[in-house]
């Protein structure tokens, strides 16, 4: 009677794993290995499954019932039977970034980190699984941050409007109070959007890059095909992170030209610095790099000036074919630094060149979200040049000009 009991129990764990995206095309007998180690646990409504800042060392599935995912009492997002959160514990032990809560009577399945690791060895379809779900975060991630950067721009400009008014009408007391009430709301409000960017973009970025890590560096029994999709990952993930530490400053160059910190900038000190970063993806697409610099300075801000040409080495190393070389000029022309990034990709034709940095996305030359585009702004807002030199199937050349000092 009680293996009946204990098979019963296997069987609906089972059919109930089978509807979870993770583990859709894991076999049946890695199903009743998991099964097997999963614990239940249940929850009333109201109940907190774990707080923001609790250590995680565990992923939850919904069997039953729906939880919010939460940041004090603003909703992220709401879950219903299905679906799983926490993935990311399974391979750190970091603080949660946001608290979940059962919105109803709530039947979870329980998979521990070690139990976790114990399933996984050998399983390349579980890590498959996961991986698959990582990169689904990912994207809900970034249509986020979208979404939050739009939202910041006009919560930032009404703050802007506001305390212009405030100087304005600084003897008129009533409606100085009023001015006052308006500008703590917009703060806290763009407070409360800044910790969304903090805890529910960063925090699992990091965690996805130590993943990717672990599994790039650890991943002794993976397949070929296994270990490029790691690494494909692993430059997205690079990207996404530079999208983030961009996402606040992105377009408002237009509306803030003043709040640029421009600063004498040694360009060689610059571009050594990025071909650093860029070694190992250099490594990863055999690709040679050919650095020749001088000292040469330029009044400019200097995260901009970071951004322009590391855009520009990213797009270089994304359209040169495997065993190339990228070359990187730096030198001095009627009194200005120019630095010359030249790629043996495909080219571009006369007629892309036309609309290049205007639609890039047209002739298949958008690196990421940034664009040449985002690099001609930034070039612009500190009075530089930004010019390019192609020829179909002879490779590209982007040129930046800004004057010495």
């Amino acid at each position: 009677m009680e293996s009946k009991t204990v098979a019963f129990v296997m069987e609906e764990r089972i059919s109930a794993l089978k509807k979870v995206d993770i583990f859709s095309e894991t076999a049946d007998e890695v199903l009743m290995e998991i099964a097997a180690v999963v614990s239940e646990e249940e929850y009333k409504r109201g109940q907190n499954i774990f707080k923001k800042g609790d250590v995680g060392d565990a992923m939850y599935i919904i069997n039953e019932g729906s939880v919010r995912i939460h940041d004090g009492n603003h909703v992220l997002s709401r879950l219903v039977q299905g679906q799983v959160f926490g993935e990311f514990a399974l391979f750190d032990k970091e603080s949660r970034s946001a608290s979940v809560t059962a919105e109803e009577s709530t039947l979870l399945f329980k998979l521990g980190q070690d139990d976790f690791y114990d399933v996984m060895a050998g399983k390349a379809e579980v890590t498959k699984g996961v991986l698959i779900k990582v990169i689904k975060r990912i994207r809900e991630m970034n249509e986020l941050e979208g979404k939050l950067a739009k939202s910041y721009l006009k919560i930032q400009k009404q703050k802007n409007e506001i305390e212009e008014n405030h100087q304005n009408i600084l003897e008129q007391k009533a409606e100085l109070e009023k001015t006052n009430e308006q500008l703590v709301r917009l703060n806290e409000e763009k407070n409360q959007l800044i910790s969304i960017v903090s805890h529910g973009l960063r925090n699992p970025l990091t965690s996805s890059l130590c993943v990717i890590d672990l599994l790039e560096h650890e991943c002794d029994n993976c397949t070929d095909d296994q270990m490029e999709y790691i690494q494909v990952i692993h430059k997205s993930l690079r990207r996404m992170n530079s999208l983030i530490n961009q996402t606040l400053d992105i377009d408002i160059i237009e509306l803030q030209r003043d709040k640029l910190k421009p600063e004498k900038v040694n360009f060689a000190d610059i571009l050594k610095l990025i071909e650093e970063g860029f070694k190992y993806t250099l490594s990863l697409k055999r690709l040679e790099l050919d650095l020749n610099v001088k000292d040469l300075f330029a009044n400019v801000d200097r995260n901009f000036i970071y951004i322009i040409f590391d855009n520009l080495l990213s797009n270089a190393v994304k359209f040169s074919p495997a065993n190339k070389k990228i070359t990187i000029d730096l030198f001095e022309s009627d009194g200005k630094a120019v630095a010359e990034i030249s790629d043996e990709g495909p080219g571009i034709s006369e007629e892309a060149l036309k609309t290049l940095f205007d639609k890039p996305q047209v002739h298949d030359r958008q690196a990421d979200k940034t664009g040449l585009s985002i690099v001609k702004k930034y070039v612009e807002a500190m009075n530089g040049e930004l010019l390019c030199k192609s020829k179909y199937g002879q490779g590209t050349t982007f040129v930046v000009k800004f004057d010495i000092i």
